[in-house]
C-alpha cells in the first residue's frame, strides 16, 4: 500500500463537490490500517466511506484521508445476527435483512453510505437508529489497537455517538432476529416507497442538511420552509422544492454555494423563530469562522 497525493475527492463523495486530499491511503487489511496510523504518529486524519454525509471544501483538505478497502467490505448473516465490515454498504445491510427475513432494519431502506459512516453518524430515521441494532462494534483506536465496544458503552443518541472522532470503525455485529418474511418484506418496501417519494434521490445531495430540533419547533424541513428558504438557489446549489431539508447539486455546485445557503437559512431561523439549527452533515476543510456560522464548530 502506498500513499497517493493530491487525489480529487469530488468523484469519491456523494455530493460530487470538493477539492483534493493532499494525501490519501486505501488500506485493505487491519495490519495496513495500523501501518497508516503509525506513519501519522498521532496526527489528525479523516475517514471517507462513500461521502454520503460530508461536504468537502472547494480547497480540499490538508488532513490525510483514509478509505477502508478489501477486507472491510464484507457482510455475513448468521442465526441471530448480521456481521459487517466498516466498508460494507448500508443498503447491503438493509437488503440482507429483508431477504433473510430479519426484523428491525426497515429504517435503513434508501439510506446511503457505509457501515463505518453509519456508525459514526448513528444513521437512521428520526426515531430508529443504527446503534439501536448494535451488539458490538470494533474500531482501531489512536494507538493502532483493535477495541470492541458494546452498544451500552457507546453513549449513542440522535445522530451522535460518544466515541473519539479519530477511531476508525472496522466492523460491527447487529442483532438480527428472524421474523415473518412477508411482514418484513412489506415493511421494507412500504418504508422505502414512502421515503423515496418524499425525498430527493435524482440529484446529488447528502440527505438531511439539518438535525430535527424537536418540540416545540417541529421538523427541520418545516423550519426551512417557514423562513422562506425552500427552493432558494445559489449557483448550482439549491434547497430542494420537494424536501426543504435537502440541498441538491444541479451539476457544478461549489461547497461555498452550499455553505452560503445554510448560513442564510440558519440566520433566518434564529431571527424569525428563535431556533438555532444544527447541521446533520460533516464539514471537511473549512475555516473555523465558517464552522461557527454553520453551527458546526
Amino acid at each position: 500500500m502506498e500513499w497517493e497525493s493530491d487525489v480529487p475527492l469530488a468523484a469519491l463523495a456523494r455530493y460530487r463537490i470538493g477539492g483534493c486530499a493532499r494525501r490519501l491511503a486505501r488500506p485493505d487489511t487491519i495490519d495496513e490500517v495500523k501501518r497508516v496510523l503509525a506513519a501519522l504518529e498521532g496526527g489528525a486524519h479523516l475517514v471517507l466511506g462513500t461521502g454520503a454525509n460530508v461536504l468537502i471544501s472547494d480547497d480540499g483538505v490538508d488532513e490525510p484521508v483514509i478509505i477502508l478497502g478489501r477486507d472491510f467490505d464484507r457482510l455475513t448473516v448468521s442465526e441471530g445476527a448480521i456481521e459487517a465490515g466498516g466498508a460494507a454498504r448500508l443498503p447491503a445491510l438493509a437488503n440482507a435483512a429483508r431477504r433473510q427475513a430479519r426484523k428491525g432494519f426497515r429504517f435503513l431502506e434508501a439510506v446511503p453510505g457505509t457501515i463505518g459512516g453509519g456508525l459514526r453518524m448513528n444513521a437512521g430515521s428520526r426515531d430508529e437508529w443504527l446503534w439501536h441494532r448494535v451488539e458490538w462494534v470494533e474500531a482501531v483506536d489512536d494507538g493502532g489497537e483493535v477495541v470492541r465496544i458494546a452498544s451500552n458503552d457507546a453513549g449513542f443518541r440522535y445522530r451522535h455517538v460518544d466515541l473519539p472522532e479519530s477511531w476508525i470503525f472496522i466492523g460491527a455485529r447487529f442483532q438480527a432476529e428472524p421474523g415473518d418474511p412477508m411482514l418484513i418484506e412489506d415493511a421494507h418496501l412500504d418504508f422505502r416507497s414512502r421515503k423515496v417519494g418524499d425525498q430527493v434521490y435524482e440529484l446529488p445531495s447528502v440527505g438531511s442538511t439539518w438535525k430535527n430540533p424537536g418540540d416545540p419547533h417541529g421538523s427541520a424541513w418545516e423550519i426551512v420552509d417557514r423562513v422562506g428558504m425552500r427552493g432558494a438557489r445559489l449557483g448550482d446549489a439549491q434547497i430542494a422544492e420537494r424536501h426543504a431539508n435537502f440541498i441538491v447539486n444541479h451539476g457544478d455546485a461549489r461547497a461555498e454555494d452550499v455553505v452560503e445557503l445554510m448560513i442564510e437559512t440558519r440566520r433566518r431561523a434564529h431571527e424569525q423563530l428563535g431556533v438555532w439549527l444544527e447541521p446533520e452533515i460533516r464539514f471537511w476543510g473549512f475555516a473555523h469562522d465558517r464552522l461557527v456560522a454553520l453551527g458546526a464548530a
